[in-house]
């Protein structure tokens, strides 16, 4: 697995894409959102390039506001497609849910994906998406627990629509009082 140690395309010196570009990217991210919600592993699966990674690098709260406010070394969530499909989202299949204590009762989520912004890069097939997310997970009657954060996605165009490339999260919270930690952000 790749370790990036950075947000792709940092710095963002790219321009930004049209308002057509703009509409499409906030769609295919509300439908990825829907599918990840609703635990529709097998479509959100079909948003995502084989090679996908998604990572979340260990938050801290720097003494200088110019340092980064996370730690490049060490990750909370370093996976792949295949990790996600093989290892995370096996869990929810009949015969092992039973058994999948951090999921049983479920957890019911809620993403709030906002403030998007999609760039061109130099490749046109390659667009570099940030967005704000909010993740809300509420388990039975316990009190609604949040976590927030910004996403840099790189999404691939293809003539059939888009898919996730990658995704980095850089979350907001250095302490984490969120159900569990194995989530989609």
């Amino acid at each position: 697995m790749t370790t990036l140690n950075a947000p792709p395309f940092e710095g963002a010196s790219a321009s930004f894409a049209d308002e057509r570009t703009h509409t499409a990217m906030s769609t295919f991210l509300a439908r990825e959102a829907e599918a990840v919600d609703n635990r529709d592993f097998a479509t959100w699966l079909r948003l995502v390039e084989d090679g996908f990674t998604y990572q979340v690098p260990v938050p801290r709260t720097p003494d200088s506001p110019f340092a980064r406010p996370y730690d490049t070394r060490s990750f909370l969530i370093n996976e792949s497609k295949w990790s996600l499909e093989a290892q995370w989202f096996r869990r929810f299949e009949p015969e092992i849910y039973e058994v999948a204590w951090s999921d049983n009762p479920p957890i019911r989520f809620r993403h709030f994906v906002t403030n998007v912004r999609v760039r061109q890069t130099d490749d046109p097939a390659i667009l570099d998406v940030r967005s704000n997310v909010l993740l809300v997970g509420t388990r039975q009657s316990d009190a609604p627990k949040y976590i927030t954060g910004e996403r840099t996605d790189v999404v691939t165009v293809h003539d059939d629509g888009y898919r996730l490339a990658s995704r980095w999260v850089v979350l907001d919270q250095v302490v984490i009082d969120f159900p569990q930690l194995r989530v989609i952000l």
